[in-house]
C-alpha cells in the first residue's frame, strides 16, 4: 500500500497524475444527455416536468404526468476532434404510472439515463525532435542507482533503467542503448466518461404544489490512456524504439437520495427546487504503467510493467438546484435553471492510508456552477425548442468537466403518443500539462449528438 501511494504521489509531482483527477471531477458533472425534449431545451425542465429526464433532476416532476407513460430514446452521435467516431446507445428509458387520489395525483416512476463522452484521441506528433524523453528521464536520475530510485518513488526513471539502460562502466555510470535523437516522438491521450443512472421515484401533486422523493443507483466509468512513443534511433546503437503506455481507469457505484418540489406561483409562473444528497461510493481504481523497447539485433522486446488494482470509498458531493419557468398559455414556455455543487474536501474516505493522496486531489477540485436555459414554442401538433447549457470547472484542468452545450429540436404530438427529436453540440475547451515538458497542452473536443424519443401514453 505504501508503495502504491508513492507511485501516485510521484506521478502527481510529474504532472501525469493530473489526468487521474478526471475520476473525481466527473462526480461534479451532471449528465449532459437524456431524452430529446430535455436535451433540446438545454435540460432546463426541472420546474416543468412532463419529461423523464427532468424527473432525474427533480423527482417532483414525476407528479406532473396525468396518465401512465412509457418512453424510450435512441442516440446516434459523432464526435469530431481530429477524426470521426460514430456511436449509438440508449440514453433514456422511462416507465411511469399515475393514480388520482383525493385532492391530487400520486405518481410512480422508473427511469434510466446514460451519458457518454469519448472524444477522438488527442495526438501530438513531432518529427526530428530536439530532445528525447529517455534523456530527460536519465537527467533526473543524477547517477542514482535503480534501487535508490525505486525507494524514492521515481518510477519512470527506474523503468527506463530496467527496460532501456545498460550498466556500461562504473567510471561512466549508466549508458543508454540508443544513439542520438529519435526521428519521431508521438504522444496520444484517450479519454472516456460513461455515466449510468437508475432511479425509482414517488411523487404527489396537490392543487399548487408537487413533492417528490427519488432513490438513485449510479454507476460510472472513466478512463485516461496516455501513450508516448519514440522511434528511429541511430542504427549505431542497439535500441530502435521506446514506448510508454499509461492506463488509468476507475469504476464507481453507489446510491443517492433526491428530494424536490415544484410550486405553481401564478397561473403562468412555476418554481422548482431540488436537492441531491452526498453519498459514499465504492471505486475500483486500476493503474497500469508499461514500458517497452525494441532492438535492432533481436525481435524480442524488453518490457517493464507496474500494475495496481485498488478499492476505495469515495465521496460524491451533494448538490442543490432551483429553476423558474414561465408558461405562455399552453403555447410554450421559457425557463432558466441554476445548479450548484460544493467542492469535495475529502474525496477519499477509506482506506485512511490514502488520506494524503485525497488531500492532494482536493487541492485541484473546485465547486461547480451550472446554468441552463431553454424555451419551447407550440403550434398545432408541432413543438419547436432551443436550449443552452454551461457547466463550470471541476478542477484546474478545465477540460475535465467544463463544457458548453447548444441544442435545438422539435416534436410532434398525437392523441396517445409523442415523437421528439434533438440535435446538440457540446464543446469542451481546456488544457492540461504536457506529459513530457509540462507546457500547457490544448485539449478541444466537439460532440454532436442526434436523439430521438418516442413516448406512448398508457391511458
Amino acid at each position: 500500500m505504501r508503495l502504491l501511494a508513492l507511485i501516485l504521489l510521484t506521478i502527481l509531482q510529474l504532472n501525469l497524475f493530473g489526468q487521474s483527477i478526471l475520476h473525481f471531477s466527473t462526480f461534479q458533472t451532471s449528465p449532459w444527455l437524456g431524452s430529446a425534449r430535455y436535451t433540446a431545451s438545454g435540460g432546463a425542465l426541472s420546474a416543468l416536468g412532463n419529461d423523464p429526464s427532468s424527473i432525474m433532476d427533480n423527482p417532483a416532476n414525476a407528479a406532473t404526468y396525468r396518465a401512465g407513460e412509457i418512453s424510450i430514446s435512441g442516440l446516434a452521435q459523432n464526435i469530431i476532434t481530429d477524426g470521426l467516431q460514430q456511436d449509438a446507445s440508449l440514453p433514456q428509458f422511462h416507465f411511469g404510472s399515475a393514480k388520482d387520489i383525493k385532492g391530487g395525483v400520486f405518481s410512480f416512476s422508473f427511469d434510466f439515463r446514460q451519458s457518454k463522452w469519448k472524444p477522438a484521441p488527442w495526438r501530438q506528433n513531432k518529427l526530428s525532435p530536439n530532445s528525447s524523453i529517455v534523456d530527460d528521464w536519465l537527467e533526473t536520475a543524477k547517477n542514482n542507482t535503480p534501487e535508490s530510485l525505486l525507494e524514492e518513488g521515481n518510477y519512470q526513471t527506474y523503468a527506463a533503467y530496467q527496460a532501456y539502460i545498460l550498466e556500461y562502466d562504473t567510471a561512466f555510470g549508466w549508458y543508454p542503448l540508443a544513439q542520438g535523437l529519435p526521428e519521431q516522438n508521438l504522444i496520444s491521450l484517450t479519454r472516456e466518461i460513461v455515466k449510468n443512472q437508475t432511479q425509482i421515484t414517488g411523487a404527489i401533486r396537490l392543487q399548487n404544489i408537487a413533492l417528490g422523493y427519488g432513490l438513485e443507483f449510479f454507476n460510472q466509468r472513466t478512463l485516461d490512456a496516455l501513450s508516448i512513443n519514440e522511434n528511429g534511433f541511430s542504427t549505431n546503437g542497439i535500441t530502435k524504439s521506446y514506448s510508454m503506455n499509461l492506463t488509468d481507469s476507475a469504476q464507481s457505484s453507489g446510491f443517492r437520495v433526491r428530494l424536490g418540489s415544484v410550486v405553481k406561483l401564478t397561473k403562468s409562473l412555476r418554481w422548482g427546487v431540488y436537492w441531491n444528497s452526498a453519498s459514499v461510493a465504492k471505486m475500483n481504481w486500476k493503474y497500469n504503467l508499461l514500458f517497452n523497447s525494441s532492438f535492432y539485433d533481436t525481435d524480442n522486446d524488453e518490457a517493464f510493467e507496474l500494475y495496481q488494482n485498488v478499492q476505495f470509498e469515495v465521496v460524491n458531493p451533494q448538490s442543490i438546484g432551483t429553476s423558474l419557468a414561465y408558461v405562455f398559455n399552453r403555447r410554450g414556455f421559457i425557463s432558466a435553471e441554476y445548479k450548484y455543487y460544493p467542492k469535495i474536501k475529502l474525496p477519499i474516505q477509506n482506506p485512511i492510508d490514502w488520506s494524503g493522496v485525497g488531500n492532494e486531489i482536493s487541492k485541484e477540485l473546485n465547486n461547480i456552477n451550472e446554468f441552463k436555459f431553454g424555451s419551447e414554442f407550440r403550434k398545432g401538433i408541432w413543438s419547436y425548442r432551443v436550449g443552452y447549457r454551461h457547466s463550470g470547472n471541476g478542477s484546474i484542468f478545465s477540460d475535465h468537466s467544463s463544457y458548453n452545450q447548444y441544442s435545438i429540436g422539435m416534436g410532434m404530438r398525437g392523441s396517445l403518443w409523442n415523437l421528439d427529436f434533438a440535435l446538440s453540440n457540446t464543446t469542451r475547451n481546456g488544457s492540461m500539462y504536457h506529459p513530457i515538458n509540462s507546457d500547457p497542452w490544448s485539449l478541444i473536443s466537439n460532440q454532436t449528438a442526434f436523439i430521438t424519443t418516442y413516448s406512448l401514453r398508457l391511458r
